[in-house]
């Protein structure tokens, strides 16, 4: 033969070498983005603490700790004390328990950042394990759908036992597939052991079981299948070898295996009766339906997955019967509760990147759409990098969001004020855990149902006689409700701030304390009408601001009481003095009211262009009811 020209093996090796170099930048660009996509999700998971129930698993923990024993009779509450109660996410409990005892508050930020950053990889995993082959070309590809994911994902990334459910429906798929292609044994034991864990977790194992069933009753009619190429062979193969009937009839056993039995499976179904039967005004949060406005992500997912699914006679003998329905069902869920669109996403997205397989191999493969692809992928480096910028400068310093009722609660531990207190709903949690005393109510909505029922209408005399009320902790939206009936003759504001209110009942042991901290001069929420003559008096402007100084030692961060006091300063022309205040609260938060009022100080001393951009922000500013003078 012939010997090959040296051209000829020059040109082959700089071919290979340009390949190596191409898969080489291909790998750190596929890299740089994961990481940033992981990076985000631990920014995120990073944020304060915002939801309530969290505080009660806290106490949850303890009283499991204390008394060795998982309560079934409620222990935090003196309206419904020794009745029945499923604690349903004991387990949780125990969890976020240890991480407050390693870290305190900053340690349920820790643990809540990596269970997002968890989430994630896992499912960055199986979307790899579900692209097939040629995973490795198609990875980069992957990454932004996986950011796409994490965004629609995003104001669920809250330290509930929910987030634990997703983390373990995630192991569990991984580990069902893993049986399915290996049919080792010892992945079926491990799935048991994962539902006995899950169901001392939380009552959302049920769609653990739910997805089990499907590949079951699959692998069942897979018996009487014709068709060796069955358009719905399983999402994990289901045969009829598989032995899915026990593993189902085992998992279900081991998910009874908990201090409630088989209240933890009929939870889910007495929330949903509960949410049916309304006549109760609830906030609703995270059971409203998903809508384009407040979840672009979500509907862009779904546009994707739809697109993915074409042309849909081809990809329908792709997809399985188990894949179908469990991403239909959580899907037509998220329209009734955006909580939903997490399952929705960590089921549908693996099943794109199978979809998404010849439309990869195509991109990967054309040489006319290189320059868009580059240009694709630098964006989502681009625009995940700069998430992740914006989401660590915006992190605050606190743990625990501002919206909890922290200054009234050292307002009560300082002056040692105990009692039966009326709280807001949202806040039961949180007073347990930080006064160790019983509460009106809290976020078990079930367990208050009869409250909630009752409530509603009632006189302030009637409750405070009727459940021996001795002070108040209400929001703005209560204290609506209530003002009129919150006479001075019967009770006594000691503390507001920007959230809630407390009031004192007119009791003898309390006689002393009001006489030392009532406030008189500034209402509750710091609605106040006429403040500018109220500034203009001398001493009801001194005594207005030693009122404001009472707050702000309790709560340095109040908004409210920093902007009242830079307009008592500001009608004062006390210039100089009101753009410190009112600079100190526009650093807390974007608020239009404030940064108007900064923006006269601005122009009442001459500085017309700073007066001018603020005014602009302001206008920007999408401002919910805020500290505004009436």
């Amino acid at each position: 033969p012939e010997p090959t020209p040296r051209s000829t093996v020059a040109l082959t090796s700089e071919s290979s070498a340009t390949s190596t170099t191409t898969e080489a930048a291909l790998r750190l660009v596929t890299l740089l983005g994961l990481g940033l996509t992981l990076a985000l999700a631990a920014v995120w998971g990073a944020r304060p603490l915002i939801h309530d129930d969290l505080f009660f698993h806290l106490s949850t923990g303890d009283f499991v700790v204390e008394n060795h024993e998982i309560p079934t009779t409620d222990p935090f509450s003196f309206t419904r004390a020794g009745e029945p109660w499923v604690s349903h996410e004991w387990g949780f409990g125990l969890l976020a328990y240890a991480a407050h005892a390693l870290g305190e508050d900053r340690g349920l930020v820790v643990l809540k950042s990596l269970l997002a950053v968890s989430i994630v990889a896992l499912l960055f995993l199986l979307m790899l394990r579900m692209a097939g082959p040629e995973r490795g070309k198609f990875a980069v590809y992957l990454v932004p759908l996986l950011a796409l994911g994490l965004w629609a994902i995003d104001d669920q990334l809250v330290l509930r036992p929910s987030l634990v459910s997703c983390l373990l429906l995630l192991l569990f798929l991984h580990l069902l597939l893993s049986f399915d292609r290996t049919g080792r044994w010892w992945n079926l034991a491990a799935i048991v052991g994962l539902f006995f864990l899950w169901g001392n977790l939380h009552s959302e194992v049920l769609f653990g079981l739910f997805v089990l069933g499907l590949v079951t009753v699959e692998a069942v009619l897979g018996r009487f299948s014709p068709l060796d190429g069955s358009p719905w062979s399983s999402l994990l193969r289901a045969s009829p070898e598989r032995p899915y009937m026990r593993l189902l009839a085992l998992s279900v056993l081991a998910t009874l295996i908990n201090p409630n039995g088989i209240q933890v499976l009929l939870y889910p179904f007495r929330v949903v009766r509960f949410l049916s039967l309304g006549g109760i005004d609830l906030e609703m949060g995270h059971f409203t339906g998903a809508s384009p406005g407040s979840q672009p992500a979500f509907f862009l997912l779904l546009v994707l997955f739809l697109l993915a699914l074409l042309p849909l006679r081809e990809q329908l003998r792709r997809v399985s019967l188990t894949q179908i329905v469990s991403i239909g069902v959580f899907l037509l869920l998220s329209f009734s509760s955006h909580r939903f669109i997490f399952y929705f996403a960590l089921l549908a997205l693996p099943t794109m990147a199978m979809l998404f397989q010849p439309a990869m191999r195509w991109l990967d493969e054309s040489k006319h759409y290189r320059l868009l692809r580059n240009l694709l992928r630098g964006a989502m480096v681009l625009i995940v990098g700069s998430a992740v910028l914006a989401g660590w400068r915006s992190l605050p310093e606190e743990p625990i969001s501002r919206h909890f009722p922290a200054g009234a609660v050292r307002f009560l531990q300082a002056e040692a004020v105990v009692g039966r207190i009326f709280n807001h709903q949202n806040y039961g949690g949180y007073l347990h855990w930080r006064l160790r005393e019983p509460v009106f109510w809290d976020g078990r909505a079930l367990l208050f149902e009869p409250l909630m029922r009752r409530l509603p209408g009632m006189p302030l005399e009637v409750a405070t006689t009727q459940w021996h009320l001795d002070h108040l902790l209400i929001t703005e939206h209560e204290f609506k409700d209530l003002a009129s009936q919150l006479t001075t003759d019967r009770w006594g504001l000691v503390y507001w701030d920007d959230f809630a209110a407390l009031y004192l009942r007119r009791l003898p042991e309390f006689e002393s304390l009001l006489a030392r901290r009532e406030l008189t001069i500034l209402p509750a929420f710091g609605g106040v009408t006429g403040l500018n003559l109220l500034a203009r008096d001398e001493d009801r402007a001194a005594a207005a601001r030693q009122e404001l100084e009472q707050i702000l030692e309790l709560e340095p961060r109040s908004q409210r009481a920093l902007y009242i006091g830079g307009l008592i300063s500001y009608y004062r022309r006390e210039l100089q003095r009101a753009e410190v205040e009112l600079g100190a609260a526009a650093a807390i938060e974007p608020n239009a009211y404030v940064l108007k009022a900064l923006a006269d100080v601005m122009e009442d001393t001459g500085r017309d262009q700073e007066a001018s951009r603020l005014r602009r922000q302001a206008i920007d500013i999408d401002s919910s009811p805020g500290p505004e003078e009436e």
